[in-house]
């Protein structure tokens, strides 16, 4: 049955209700925007995912949507498994090396307002779960699938597949979230990706084998486990809950082994194991890693977020973490529009700051992905005696070395920029090229606002409003842009800061002022407000472009 239109269902459509589309709806409905989630999944239906971790930037993310302490609550891995990563010659050999609490860490940053959290994707997606169900402003509707789209000057007519039989739904704007394999960029939208195809023949499998811990003996139990050996095979193993849930991954799978075959990939975890044991398999199979993007992510009232818009080596943990970052730029600028203060540049800046973004970190996931067990294994490395001794410090020594910016380097997850961005007011800075190793704090525009811990306790990123934040470091008199603002509609906030958190803001802003987006990023600095403030609030906002 086909039923003729319906009333608009809200003013955002989103298809997908992974974490990226679960995470969308929740920034808009925060700031009073109404959304409704399609996803194709009944209720209980859960995916097979490789997301494992909740780096420093999403977290941030998570703090500011009430939910980070919530996904510590309901991570299910044991508190015995230590957040390492080790890497060792087999379960029962050698071990080689580790990097200390590499996914978590138990005491804060000074340089951001929450450290990461590994939690699997089951504490992931319950975590966003829960809270998009306390939000009345969001419609979470399960067994609807997105068919097809049409959309004009006024909005987007949805053809959704419905328990009940096909509907048709309106919204203003439509946000594809549906994954990897997304059929409506493919077939609506006739996107092609562009990049790197098949970068490498991967395989995850879901495992359930309660002696599996009895067997952990070459390193304490960790949250992600290499084995570089002679076998030189790119796997790994991961708790999932500490006592019998494992996820064992491989990347590259060795030619002479197929990824689909249980068989094939049970003999190859024996190996790495050392012997053989008792161990079901829940669910698995291969997949392709590629790195690539869509050559934009906005078209008119459509958009692609998450892996809808890009594809990137799991190498580095960005694919969740990068989609969250979609969510964050895209959330506040669609609400900008439908409240009635964000201009017709807003909705375009999307593609062009979150695509800078993307290709920054597909460059250096390539690198980690092509760093590895084929590249960094040495003969000998299994050998027993001080000949075996002598070539695992040597192949420790080049871990430490070619794969700290996977694991220990903060460059990537807060170093990025939106240099080329439209709703940017530059100051004229030049800086470096970012670096996806070494994260250095830096206040020019387009970057990350520096972050600062204050002397009452609270995270700087705690008193950014739901607009644009007027951080006040000197004498500088913000009356003129905060009425400006107020008359145009826009969520405008000032933080005067004074006494002991004043030197350190100084000295990391180098100006008297910056004003910060909700998300986190400086849109403009300076030491006096322009003498335009008007043509300030055009830029940022998207009422016009900003011509360098």
């Amino acid at each position: 049955m086909i039923a003729t239109a319906k009333a608009q269902a809200a003013p955002v459509a989103i298809s997908g209700a992974g974490p990226v589309g679960m995470a969308l709806a929740i920034d808009l409905a925060l700031r009073g925007v109404a959304s409704v989630l399609f996803e194709k999944r009944s209720n209980d239906e859960r995916i097979v995912a490789r997301a494992n971790m909740t780096n420093v930037r999403s977290m941030e993310h998570f703090r500011r949507w009430g939910i980070a302490e919530a996904l510590r609550e309901n991570d299910p891995v044991s508190p015995e498994i230590q957040r390492d990563v080790a890497f060792v010659t087999r379960l029962n050999g050698h071990h080689i090396h580790n990097f200390p609490r590499a996914y978590e860490w138990s005491e804060r940053l000074p340089i951001a307002s929450e450290v990461a959290e590994w939690a699997p994707n089951e504490a992931i997606e319950k975590t966003l779960r829960d809270r998009v169900l306390s939000l009345p402003l969001i419609d979470l509707r399960f067994e609807h699938e997105v068919q097809s789209f049409v959309q004009d000057e006024d909005g987007v007519n949805l053809t959704v597949t419905t328990p009940q039989g096909e509907e048709t739904i309106s919204a203003s704007y439509l946000v594809i979230a549906e994954g990897s394999r997304s059929q409506l960029r493919n077939q609506g939208l006739n996107v092609r990706m562009e990049g790197k195809p098949n970068l490498a023949r991967s395989f995850l499998w879901h495992v359930r084998s309660p002696r599996l811990a009895e067997l952990w003996k070459a390193s304490p139990m960790v949250s992600m486990l290499f084995f570089y050996n002679e076998d030189r095979g790119g796997d790994s193993l991961v708790p999932q809950s500490g006592t019998d849930h494992w996820a064992y991954f491989c990347s590259p799978v060795p030619d002479d082994v197929d990824g689909d075959d249980w068989e094939s990939c049970r003999a190859m975890l024996y190996r790495a194991i050392g012997e053989e044991f008792e161990v079901e398999p829940l669910n698995g199979g291969t997949f392709w890693t590629h790195s690539m993007q869509a050559p934009r992510f906005d078209f008119e009232r459509v958009f692609l977020a998450g892996d809808s818009a890009h594809l990137v080596s799991p190498m580095g943990g960005f694919g969740m973490n990068l989609g969250i970052g979609d969510a964050a730029d895209l959330g506040w600028k669609l609400a900008a529009v439908i409240q009635g203060w964000g201009g017709p540049m807003l909705l375009p800046s999307y593609s062009i700051e979150r695509g800078e973004v993307t290709r920054f970190i597909l460059d250096g996931c390539e690198r980690n992905q092509f760093t590895g067990s084929r590249e960094l294994v040495r003969d000998g490395i299994e050998d027993e005696g001080e000949l075996g001794e002598a070539v695992r410090a040597q192949v420790a020594e080049d871990i430490y070395t070619k794969k700290a910016r996977q694991f220990t380097r903060m460059g990537g997850q807060l170093g990025y920029r939106y240099s080329s961005s439209p709703v940017i007011f530059r100051d004229g800075t030049e800086e470096p090229p970012p670096s996806f190793e070494d994260y250095v704090p830096s206040a020019a525009p387009g970057n990350r606002a520096p972050h600062v811990w204050l002397k009452d306790g609270t995270s700087l990123y705690d008193h950014v409003g739901q607009g644009f934040t007027l951080l006040v470091l000197g004498d500088l008199d913000s009356a003129p842009l905060r009425a400006a603002a107020e008359a145009r509609g826009i969520p405008f906030d000032v933080l005067a800061v004074e006494g002991s958190d004043l030197a350190e803001l100084r000295d990391l802003y180098q100006a008297d002022g910056a004003v910060i987006r909700s998300d986190h990023h400086v849109a403009w600095r300076g030491d006096q407000l322009p003498s335009d403030v008007e043509n300030l609030l055009d830029v940022i906002t998207g009422a016009k472009a900003w011509a360098r």
